[in-house]
């Protein structure tokens, strides 16, 4: 067991915050934040990350319970609840009793018909701004207590770091391997048209811009097939 019903341990949850920046990927960083959620926060039984794809744009990718999905669907289409405050007016938001909830009242309706009786929503952010929202849910009302709430702070930020940290992880591989691509199809480019790497790089560039593909899409597509899309063959070389 990550805790016991009183305290948890101190060293029980630096091993959980060890174990979210190990994992391999952005998707299993999150995959781990909700299991872990659910094992290290007492009183929660299911939990799911909302996560800003782009221009307020959010979506659900994990969650341990399609419960926690239910919800979140039900908090977009009606455009109120705890979740969404969380992650765009508060960094936390504790709803006791979802029964007698009065704050979200179309959402507090629909939700008392799913199996959540509390929940407990932390935004995840770090200084490069908000990622996203972590919601625990409880099948009874006042489950959480002060104890869940302080756990449930440490977590959600050190799981906001570690979100962040893969994210620049993936970023910085994507952008390694694009660069290589982008080698390979200026090699294909100087051997075919005979031209030196700083040319075939003004050829990559003017193709992007003349056929309206980004320059690492189309440089992914010479590198695949070994088409030369970029234009005639350079002449007197």
């Amino acid at each position: 067991m990550l805790h016991n019903e009183q305290s948890p341990l101190p060293e029980s949850l630096a091993d959980v915050v060890r174990s979210l920046f190990a994992e391999p990927d952005v998707h299993e960083t999150m995959q781990r934040i909700v299991q872990l959620a659910v094992a290290t926060v007492p009183g929660c039984d299911y939990a799911g990350v909302a996560l800003v794809e782009s221009r307020r744009k959010v979506d659900t990718p994990v969650y341990t319970h399609d419960v926690v999905r239910q919800s979140d669907d039900l908090q977009r289409s009606l455009g109120e609840g705890p979740s969404i405050d969380a992650m765009w007016s508060s960094t936390h938001i504790h709803l006791a009793d979802v029964a007698s909830e009065r704050r979200w009242p179309r959402y507090a309706a629909e939700a008392a018909r799913l199996p959540i009786g509390s929940l407990l929503s932390y935004r995840l952010f770090t200084t490069q701004g908000t990622l996203g929202a972590l919601t625990l849910y409880a099948r009874a009302a006042h489950a959480f207590d002060d104890r869940a709430h302080e756990v449930g702070v440490v977590y959600s930020a050190q799981a906001a770091s570690a979100l962040e940290a893969n994210r620049r992880i993936a970023n910085l591989n994507r952008a390694l391997d694009t660069r290589e691509t982008i080698g390979q199809a200026q090699g294909i480019l100087m051997e075919r048209h005979q031209m030196t790497a700083e040319q075939a790089w003004e050829r990559l560039k003017a193709a992007s811009q003349n056929l309206n593909v980004k320059l690492a899409e189309l440089a992914e597509k010479i590198a695949r097939t070994g088409e030369d899309p970029t234009g005639p063959p350079v002449s007197g070389r």
